[in-house]
């Protein structure tokens, strides 16, 4: 009997030194690619697609898109957000969203959940902006994660779950729907039922 399938393979191409905004100092770097290899007998045989990249700093363990190799912060101005960071603010507001109803309270939670987590306060005007978007795209939670878990490591997929978990148990209720939501959310980041 042959047994073949396919699955994600992380290699780490590159390192070196860069600007981590996070530990705010030179740090060492990781560059990471995840590809989808063809497997037989559960052996990666066959490379296939490029799944995603991401650097990691292995000091905070903070991931970044790899454009973050060219930040300079003597001359830049912009704001860097780590991927984790967006991906727990849009878990949160797919979470806020689940029930159809958006309350100030639930604003007020999701600002305060957000700077607890990550550090970083977002202006309610910002996030009553961002809320209004995904509502208007109608994304799940799921799908908004589903496009950056390629380049979360595992620290990062723990903390949007936290994230997301936190929302769902701000009423001090998780209900079924709101279960059934954050095992999706889990599953989009590629992790299973028991590390969830």
């Amino acid at each position: 009997m042959i047994i073949f399938g396919t699955r994600g393979v992380t290699t780490t191409p590159e390192e070196g030194q860069f600007h981590c905004p996070q530990c705010n100092q030179q740090s060492a770097f990781k560059l990471k690619r995840v590809r989808r290899f063809f497997t037989l007998y559960f052996i990666p045989v066959i490379p296939l697609d490029k799944l995603g990249e991401y650097v990691e700093c292995p000091a905070c363990q903070v991931t970044y898109d790899p454009e973050i190799l060219n930040y300079d912060p003597a001359q830049e101005q912009l704001h860097v957000e780590a991927l984790f960071h967006v991906a727990c603010k849009q878990v949160m507001i797919a979470m806020l969203l689940a029930d159809g109803v958006v309350d100030d309270s639930e604003v007020t939670q999701l600002r305060d959940q957000f700077l607890s987590l990550t550090g970083t306060d977002v202006p309610e005007q910002e996030l009553r902006e961002e809320i209004a978007q995904i509502q208007a795209q109608g994304s799940s939670a799921a799908e908004l994660v589903a496009r950056m878990a390629p380049q979360l490591n595992d620290n990062g997929k723990e903390m949007v779950i936290r994230a997301a978990y936190a929302i769902a148990a701000a009423d001090g209720n998780v209900d079924e729907t709101e279960s059934r939501y954050l095992l999706e959310v889990a599953q989009s980041l590629g992790m299973s039922e028991a590390h969830m």
